[in-house]
């Protein structure tokens, strides 16, 4: 397997939006639940595993990964019942796969449906790897008070996602098929 340039760069630029996103009320969009926000720090690893394949965006999520080990860790370990293995299970295995499964998702599908579905299957990838690392492994206390607050979310952050991938996914195609065109 051979990492090139686009792919780095990709997810380089994607990682720092990641990164940008979690320090900015861009990233914690204000909803009407218990929690009172949803994230949309996985965006840019839906993007980057569209834009440049499996790679780009398993290290965009990777980048988040990190950023969120950084900031949360400690949130990670006690709902993870002090195991750090599982912690970092649930920081970085479903974050790294959120741009893989959406890259596998939109390359088998193609067109507008491609881009909700890559939204909606790289949000799950990230939101049902949390859950069901720390469900499994994690403390009761994770299981009775935190998932309800996580599942109000989820729907949120598909439709957030689903609104920045529609038109991106549009736009880079567009510019594809124009770059052709000139060639």
């Amino acid at each position: 397997m051979r990492v090139t340039t686009l792919q780095i760069a990709v997810a380089a630029v994607c990682g720092g939006l990641s990164i940008a996103l979690s320090y900015t009320p861009i990233g914690f969009i204000g909803v009407p639940n218990i929690s009172g926000a949803a994230t949309t720090l996985h965006i840019p690893a839906i993007v980057a595993g569209v834009v440049a394949g499996p790679v780009a965006g398993g290290l965009a999520g990777l980048v988040l990964a990190i950023m969120s080990w950084v900031r949360f860790g400690g949130i990670f370990m006690q709902f993870a019942g002090g195991k750090l293995l599982v912690a970092l299970a649930a920081a970085f295995l479903p974050r790294i796969l959120i741009g893989v499964v959406a890259y596998y998702a939109y390359r088998a599908l193609r067109g507008n449906p491609a881009a909700v579905v890559a939204a909606l299957l790289g949000t799950s990838a990230n939101t049902a790897g949390v859950l069901g690392i720390l469900l499994i492994f994690g403390t009761s206390d994770f299981r009775t008070g935190v998932v309800p607050i996580i599942l109000l979310n989820y729907p949120f952050e598909v439709l957030f996602a689903a609104v920045v991938a529609v038109p991106v996914f549009a736009a880079l195609a567009r510019t594809r098929r124009l770059a052709a065109a000139r060639s």
